[in-house]
């Protein structure tokens, strides 16, 4: 009789039906069967618009509700119920969480946990903080996105042997075609549809618009290097609660424009308009999506970061400066002077993009499954 394993997530992004369904063919293969249960986006995570279905039977979505605006219940019990192994995120707003780990700690149900193992945005020392730091030993294994994650969780006394590192990713593989599909007549297609010259220097942030991401300084700094570099143009992909914010900033300035979410083929030709990637705030996986497009990621030396930060080499692939407007301005401004430093760390970004993928964090997931599975 086949294994059977239950994957529970908040929402279904559209980044990671990709490796869902490699995953999934993965575990077959080992007589593994994969569900994966999700949740409807509550208000502020509906505003992102970046979600999707992930088809049954491989995917189940289910109407979950955001309690108070800070606890999440997902109304669903037989697919993990039956299920060997249940995997779900490390999140202190996840009740069903609490349920799971408990049976685990009673030995009628093998739980994992995926995740960061701590929330680098907020106060270490927070209440929440301190909880996840104990709920974290309630679990039979643990998927670390990172090399960084994976540390952290046995810094916290968690056995070594019992965590898998994932190596978080996104598809690069079909980025990267769809950036080699991207011919010259596109590339003048837009540049004729966004009005600016052939010699434009473009920039891009692509990715969520929220506070976090500090697009004030963004939106600052490029007005420092308009100011000096008249041929510097910005072009902004994304949706989000400052999504309102960046369009009035668009409007008006004709150097900037304001591209709302892209995805695909569509999201590729923008990419590759652009010489640089720039996000002064927090850092996820947005990065492979530079590095796949060449481009290298300009950020600043924020504590909030995701744990993909540490594939950013500073000097090789981006940089990282100072948390301030200026200081990032001066970044930008650095290697639009230096073609050839821009060359280089073009180079390496997309080296950097063929070390991270989604068959390779599949692979990662689908031995930590069997490992989970087969340890009594």
């Amino acid at each position: 009789m086949n294994k059977r394993v239950c994957i529970i997530q908040p929402v279904m992004k559209q980044y990671r039906i990709p490796f869902f369904t490699t995953l999934a063919a993965l575990l077959a293969s080992e007589g593994i069967e994969l569900q994966v249960v999700y949740g409807t986006p509550w208000a502020q995570e509906n505003r992102r618009n970046d979600h999707a279905e992930l088809p049954p039977p491989l995917g189940l979505r289910v109407e979950s509700r955001m309690l108070g605006g800070r606890l999440l219940w997902i109304p669903i019990a037989r697919p993990w119920m039956a299920a060997d192994l249940v995997v779900v995120e490390h999140a202190n707003k996840n009740l069903l969480n609490f349920l799971l780990t408990a049976l685990s700690l009673m030995g009628l149900k093998k739980v994992a946990y995926w995740g960061h193992g701590r929330d680098r945005q907020v106060d270490p020392n927070s209440g929440g903080e301190r909880l996840k730091r104990r709920s974290l030993h309630w679990t039979n294994w643990w998927f670390a996105y990172t090399t960084d994650a994976a540390c952290y969780v046995a810094e916290q006394g968690f056995d070594p042997a019992r965590i898998t590192v994932v190596q978080n990713a996104i598809d690069t593989a079909e980025l990267r075609a769809q950036l080699a599909a991207v011919a010259d007549p596109a590339r003048v297609h837009w540049r004729a549809e966004l009005g600016w010259p052939s010699d434009s220097r473009i920039a891009v942030y692509c990715g969520s618009l929220y506070e976090n991401k500090r697009l004030d300084w963004l939106m600052e700094a490029a007005e420092q290097v308009h100011a000096r570099y008249p041929e510097f143009r910005l072009l902004i992909a994304g949706g989000g609660p400052m999504s309102q914010q960046v369009e009035s900033f668009a409007r008006g300035r004709d150097w900037v424009h304001y591209a709302g979410p892209k995805f695909g083929q569509e999201k590729a030709e923008l990419l590759s308009l652009a010489e640089m990637c720039l996000n002064p705030g927090l850092v996820g996986l947005g990065i492979l999506d530079a590095f796949c497009a060449r481009l290298p990621l300009l950020t600043t030396n924020l504590l909030q970061h995701g744990p993909e930060i540490e594939y950013l080499e500073p000097g090789k692939n981006g940089l990282i400066v100072p948390p301030c407007a200026t200081a990032f301005a001066d970044a930008i401004e650095s290697l639009l002077n230096d073609p050839a430093k821009l060359a280089a760390m073009r180079v390496e970004a997309e080296a950097s993009s063929h070390r991270y993928s989604i068959e390779a964090m599949a692979e990662n997931f689908a031995a930590g499954v069997t490992q989970c599975l087969d340890q009594s």
